[in-house]
């Protein structure tokens, strides 16, 4: 059946989780963007935000991560119409927490069904990660793979692309600061080493196996410690102030793990939520870089599903 209009949400996700480099990324259930596609008789993409942060989202379908992959999955489909794109941002712009992701997961999975496509969840990953070129610079698919498929995701492979996905512990929450410092990710990869250190690689390979291990396990504790990474984050670390004292309070207030939110500046850490309350240690988090003088949001969040239709209209 083929549509006229169709309107998606996409949820917003953390990547890396410490030592999986453009690799690991999970959807939180917090906070997700909405994207509504309409059929126009113009052969035009149209492009609207509104919401958090839109005043900063570039209109231009060629600079704009949901006009990227709508005039690629156009390309696809060969037909001749234009879209009308409207984008409700919940999720802030350079939050660290998937932002552009959610856009272009939301807006691949409105086109496929509005156009009847058909493709699986790896195409439509691959189409949504061509979104990244306009936050990012660089196609990478942690963020908008955990988007698509929901829960917790392993890129396996670039080329091809790969991906597996994992049902997180019950017992996972998540603690979340969102501060107020701006960080470009394009600024963000561009601090990263082109030459890693062969010990370091070594410590990253086994917390990263660490992290997906305490997933088989069951066991929340060890997925923690997987999540120190000593290769990415001690690049980005002079990006975030009071970063290492916002760590040491969280881990201090009982989370088992804690590490950077994709490229920043927002914190996410690990918690155990038998053991302790995921509110208190965003709390915790909070009052950190209060002490270093910059300002933050609390978020809370546990694993979450994935992009999903809400809407139809023939």
């Amino acid at each position: 059946m083929v549509f006229s209009i169709v309107e998606a949400t996409a949820p917003a996700t953390s990547a890396n989780l410490g030592a999986g480099f453009d690799t690991f990324g999970v959807a939180l259930d917090a906070l997700s963007d909405k994207v509504l596609i309409e059929k126009i008789d113009e052969g035009s993409l149209k492009i609207e935000v509104e919401g958090e942060g839109s005043e900063s989202i570039p209109r231009e379908p060629e600079k704009n991560t949901a006009g990227i992959v709508a005039n690629e999955l156009l390309k696809l489909s060969r037909e001749k119409i234009g879209l009308k794109i409207r984008i409700l941002k919940g999720i802030r712009p350079g939050s660290g927490l998937g932002s552009s992701a959610a856009s272009a997961a939301a807006t691949a999975v409105a086109i496929n069904e509005l156009l009847g496509l058909n493709l699986s969840s790896t195409e439509l990953i691959g189409f949504a990660a061509l979104g990244e070129l306009a936050s990012a610079g660089a196609p990478h698919a942690d963020n908008v793979a955990a988007a698509i498929m929901g829960d917790f995701i392993v890129i396996t492979s670039r080329e091809p692309l790969e991906v597996l996905r994992l049902r997180m512990p019950d017992n996972v929450e998540f603690a979340i600061v969102l501060p107020e410092i701006k960080l470009d990710t394009r600024l963000a990869r561009s601090v990263l080493p082109r030459n890693v250190d062969l010990g370091r690689m070594v410590h990253n390979v086994g917390r990263a196996a660490s992290f997906v291990a305490g997933i088989a396990m069951n066991n929340v504790e060890v997925m923690g410690k997987g999540m120190v990474d000593a290769v990415v984050e001690p690049a980005r670390e002079r990006l975030i102030p009071g970063l290492n004292h916002v760590k040491e309070k969280a881990l201090k207030s009982g989370a088992a793990g804690v590490s950077i939110s994709g490229a920043g500046p927002s914190i996410i850490a690990l918690v155990n939520s038998r053991k302790v309350k995921a509110r208190d240690v965003a709390l915790a988090m909070k009052e950190a870089f209060e002490e270093v003088g910059v300002k933050s949001i609390p978020i809370c969040a546990k694993p979450g599903d994935g992009a999903k239709v809400v809407r139809r209209e023939r």
